[in-house]
């Protein structure tokens, strides 16, 4: 019995200086990355229920971002997941919408100035097939006329005045 003793009380002692090695391994590293001294360091992480990291972000003035999803339980931590997710989904729904309407106008614009542009080529072809009947009409009737006896049938005013004459009658 005396030796099971012997072996808790050793087994204890292995324990304790374990411990007792790895609190100064703490000391040593907060002194390290503070101005503090052993016995104040000491002090700091006994306050700080042993955290060295806690230690270190107190003497550099780091408070700790309080996470809101701690203060949530299982079910509204679910469903905010999923309200997140239907909140993007809704999003990226609405953003194709703008741009599938946005490339619809942008179509028709581009629709518009094309009927604009062939309708004024159409209007454009008329008038000069007009201009090339009127022309065709007038050199007809020079030709026909003996009155002229010139070669320049779309300025020969003569010519122009004797058609008049001869459509007023």
């Amino acid at each position: 019995m005396n030796n099971e003793a012997e072996q808790k009380q050793g087994g204890e002692d292995v324990l304790k200086q374990k411990m007792e090695y790895r609190r100064k391994q703490q000391i040593q590293f907060i002194v390290s990355q503070t101005n503090y001294d052993e016995c104040e360091a000491l002090e700091k992480l006994e306050s700080c229920s042993n955290d060295v990291v806690k230690v270190v972000s107190d003497y550099l003035g780091i408070t700790p971002k309080e996470d809101q999803n701690l203060k949530k339980t299982k079910n509204q931590k679910v469903y905010s997941v999923i309200r997140d997710i239907m909140d993007k989904g809704s999003n990226n729904y609405r953003i194709q919408q703008e741009k599938a309407k946005k490339m619809e106008q942008i179509n028709e614009l581009l629709l518009k100035s094309k009927h604009a542009a062939a309708s004024a080529a159409d209007a454009n072809k008329k008038k000069q097939e007009q201009e090339q009947a009127y022309k065709d009409m007038d050199v007809e009737t020079c030709n026909n006329c003996n009155n002229c006896n010139c070669n320049d049938y779309n300025n020969c005013m003569k010519n122009k005045n004797m058609i008049l004459k001869e459509k007023i009658d």
